[in-house]
């Protein structure tokens, strides 16, 4: 049967290495991308991503090669875990994350801010989800500290409580969602029963500890039965924003805004009044800790990425 070569838009739903599979009209395939694309793309995240759409045509009626991939209207993203340090896109086009911690040890208002700074910034909403709340007798002490932190809507939830699931489910309808946070805090569980089955493998939190252990290996992105998409990932570890919105860190910029000098560093500067709110107590030290360290990886960030793209654009010229 001969295959027209015409090129056709569909979703990757899920990435293998170099291999992807790409939805359309409700038939998922396997793809690479095309030898044309590898030539004008050296990036990570210039290759499809889970949520991406791109453009393919069929190489059989099995398969198919990738040639472009469109604009991204949105994208949830950090810094890799590896050496290189580059941008990893964690989903693409979406419209909701949740940022999933479950009331327990795993809970910290450090790891929440650093979810936070992933999101602040993104054209998409942003949803605190406390899981787990069948494990915790009175979880409002955990509520607290999401509200000191965030003014983002939440939810305490429990994968065994219809009620909360039906939540979720309304929130997702008709939308792309992504569920990030550590291992074991019940991602995958909370997908298998808006699934209505066991579609992911799951594991529970050891007791001694609270910490999960990884069972998503990859993205994948899956429809709900009752309207909407999901995507589970992987439990994050390492958790650093690639660029960072001072929004994220507002109660800080706002303060340094009447520091005596303009380039204040809040380290040792007379009239710092970002200093001067954590002698009264109004900011934690470690808040500050980790704002700067979130400025410094962000300008960092910035500065190889112009110099990569600089390096790229010369070897697209010499070609």
């Amino acid at each position: 049967m001969n295959i027209e070569k015409s090129s056709t838009i569909g979703r990757v739903v899920a990435v293998y290495r170099e291999r992807y599979l790409v939805e359309t009209n409700n038939i998922i395939r396997f793809m690479e991308v095309s030898g044309h694309f590898r030539h004008l793309n050296h990036l990570k995240n210039s290759f499809p991503q889970v949520g991406d759409y791109v453009n393919f045509h069929l190489a059989n009626e099995d398969s198919g090669i990738i040639d472009a991939v469109q604009n991204r209207r949105s994208i949830l993203e950090r810094t890799d875990a590896g050496a290189i340090g580059e941008r990893q896109i964690l989903a693409a086009n979406i419209d909701l994350v949740f940022i999933c911690l479950s009331v327990n040890q795993d809970f910290h208002p450090k790891k929440l801010r650093n979810y936070l700074n992933l999101t602040y910034g993104g054209v998409f909403e942003t949803i605190v989800l406390l899981t787990k709340k069948d494990l915790c007798p009175d979880p409002q002490m955990y509520v607290n500290q999401v509200r000191s932190i965030t003014d983002e809507p939440f939810l305490v939830v429990s994968a065994y409580d219809q009620e909360d699931m039906m939540k979720i489910q309304n929130l997702v309808k008709n939308k792309t969602a992504v569920l990030i946070g550590s291992s074991g805090v019940g991602k995958s569980t909370i997908i298998n029963d808006l699934l209505k089955e066991e579609r992911f493998a799951t594991n529970t939190i050891r007791l001694a500890d609270a910490q999960g252990r990884h069972t998503t290996v990859n993205r994948e992105l899956v429809h709900l039965p009752e309207g909407g998409s999901i995507i589970d990932t992987p439990g994050l570890r390492l958790v650093y924003a690639y660029e960072v919105d001072p929004a994220g860190f507002l109660d800080i910029e706002t303060l340094s805004e009447g520091c005596l000098y303009r380039n204040c560093t809040h380290t040792v500067e007379p009239g710092c009044l970002v200093l001067q709110g954590i002698a009264e107590g109004v900011i934690d030290k470690s808040r500050l800790d980790q704002y700067q360290r979130a400025m410094k990886q962000s300008e960092y960030n910035r500065r190889r990425e112009e110099e990569r793209n600089r390096l790229t654009k010369r070897r697209q010229l010499k070609r």
